[in-house]
């Protein structure tokens, strides 16, 4: 996340888009991270991948998951017009691995 703030985020301050973003952290871990990885935006604890499911998002590949989780979600960045319709996705079969902040700004004409 530290990458999208120095690299991308004059982009979608520019073009008024909001970060929303779902994680399987709790609220503590969520408030403990952003002044360690510099997050920013709006994040949201999904523990019980309900939102991750909605959107059929869970990695059914994993063969291990976290004590505590009932899985992981596939890494995606989702670009979603104000119509409230996806119209850029990015997935990264790592869960390490998140969207290029090069890769994304691409997607931002799509808006």
């Amino acid at each position: 996340m530290r990458r999208w703030d120095e690299d991308l985020s004059a982009d979608l301050k520019a073009r008024n888009v909001q970060l929303l973003a779902v994680c399987t952290d709790t609220p503590g871990q969520i408030a403990q991270g952003r002044p360690k990885h510099g997050l920013w935006g709006t994040f949201l604890a999904d523990r019980d991948l309900k939102i991750t499911d909605a959107f059929g998002l869970r990695n059914m590949n994993l063969a291990a998951r976290p004590p505590g989780l009932a899985g992981l979600p596939i890494p995606t960045t989702l670009l979603v017009n104000a119509a409230g319709e996806v119209v850029w996705k990015d997935q990264s079969p790592d869960y390490m691995q998140r969207s290029d902040p090069g890769y994304v700004r691409s997607g931002l004409a799509l808006l």
